[in-house]
């Protein structure tokens, strides 16, 4: 089940940058497991990543700190993943690699 999370601090790990694509916008997102709520997370769009801290802040004001580099995703912000790529409207691919 899905549920709202309001902005705050959050400490993610197994995670990635989902880059999307919806009528030929690029927006990005943070995907991964969440150590707040012990569950994945979808971030809203990503103001700024910074890769040397491994920290992020997104539009809503949430700060993303990250226990883990970007790679492979927390099993069911996997499958959340996979369920997003069969949306034939949109372009779904993540931004690193594992």
């Amino acid at each position: 089940m899905d549920i709202y999370v309001p902005p705050g601090e959050i400490i993610m790990k197994d995670w990635n940058i989902l880059m999307i694509e919806y009528e030929h916008v690029m927006t990005e997102k943070f995907l991964g497991y969440s150590m707040n709520e012990q569950h994945y997370r979808l971030s809203s769009v990503i103001r700024e990543y910074d890769r040397e801290t491994n920290t992020g802040i997104t539009e809503s004001g949430s700060r993303y700190t990250f226990l883990t580099p970007p790679g492979k995703l927390q099993p069911r912000a996997q499958t959340m993943y996979e369920n997003f790529c069969k949306v034939k409207e949109v372009s779904i691919k993540l931004k690193y690699e594992f």
